[in-house]
């Protein structure tokens, strides 16, 4: 009897430590080759249960970067049923450098601190979060889900036979709502209540944080790490002024300029300084006009004359007539701003 307790509080341990692998971590566990099925956001369905749709045109491939030996980020890329890739997601934290890794060097988020969302990853799960909190144990929502592919449990109770009629019942009962998941894999996920799952990984990674003292050598890693995503900045701009100061790229913002002078002086802004939303039409027009709210400017066209229109209401219809208030001249003020007061 003894025995048997000393070997649950090992398989309690184990599923514990497993739970607080870091995000590199559970991605080496996963392994290079690794291929996942993917779905899109959590949600609850008609039976209050957490759902997902299912992509089935694709599975998805990580790639995991380094920068001087260090993990440095991800690269998510799509696999299609003809072998073909396609690049779905970069969160490499030396390409972009609002990429952060939450709780260095026990990572817990690929954090995108430009957007607020970004990436946990634990067991056989990554998750892809929007809205993390403040104190990044929370969220808004789970906006796509990986799982392992053949990550599912092997055991499990075999079927037993039944009659035709019995199975068929069954069968109508457990049928998911169109486009949910089916696979064993997600069955097993959905079971554990995903959302539920995610924080409190992220709880415990945030005690596992907080006990923990950063070395010096993590100091000079995370140093080297966020001094790599400068550097990258530094190197894309300086290519970046090269090219716009190279002969080509002269040439491509003259015709900018072109484009844009043109546009000035083909267009008029009218602004309007009332407190009621106006509407400027064409002499004599009986069509609904530009619409101008308080405060605010629209274009109009430099070349044709202005004028303020009524608006009548007949139950739900609105008709429109260009009065004979002229707000603008023709050619008079191109490229200009006109108030209307």
């Amino acid at each position: 009897m003894k025995t048997i307790n000393f070997l649950i509080i090992l398989l309690s341990f184990s599923i514990t430590v497993t739970a607080q692998q870091s995000f590199f971590e559970t991605i080496d566990a996963h392994g290079p080759d690794a291929t996942y099925q993917v779905y899109g956001d959590l949600y609850k369905n008609d039976k209050g249960e957490p759902a997902a749709q299912e992509v089935t045109t694709y599975k998805n491939k990580i790639e995991k970067h380094q920068y001087q030996g260090l993990p440095s980020g991800i690269t998510i890329s799509k696999v299609l049923d003809d072998g073909k890739t396609a690049l779905s997601s970069n969160y490499n934290g030396i390409s972009i450098s609002a990429i952060k890794y939450v709780g260095f060097p026990n990572t817990s988020i690929l954090h995108h601190t430009g957007y607020n969302r970004g990436y946990v990853a634990f067991d056989n799960y990554i998750f892809f979060l929007h809205g993390i909190s403040k104190d990044q144990t929370g969220f808004s929502e789970i906006r796509s889900i990986m799982i392992l592919d053949g990550s599912a449990s092997k055991t499990g109770k075999k079927k037993k036979k039944g009659k035709f009629w019995k199975q068929l019942k069954e069968a109508a009962l457990n049928e998911r709502p169109s486009g949910e998941g089916s696979s064993p894999e997600y069955k097993e996920l959905m079971a554990k209540d995903p959302e539920k799952l995610v924080r409190e990984y992220l709880k415990k990674m945030k005690e596992k944080q907080a006990s923990y003292t950063m070395t010096s050598q993590d100091r000079k890693n995370l140093e080297t790490l966020y001094n790599g995503a400068k550097a990258d900045d530094a190197y894309a701009k300086k290519k970046n002024d090269e090219y716009w100061a190279s002969e080509e790229g002269q040439a491509i913002l003259e015709n900018r300029r072109r484009a844009e002078g043109a546009s000035r002086t083909d267009n008029v802004t009218l602004k309007n300084n009332s407190s009621s939303t106006i509407y400027i039409g064409s002499n004599g027009s009986n069509n609904r006009g530009t619409e101008i709210g308080p405060g605010r400017t629209a274009v109009w066209s430099c070349k044709r004359d202005g004028y303020l229109q009524t608006v009548t209401k007949v139950s739900n219809t609105r008709s429109f007539k260009s009065t004979t208030s002229k707000v603008y001249t023709a050619n008079s003020g191109c490229g200009d701003t006109i108030n209307i007061n």
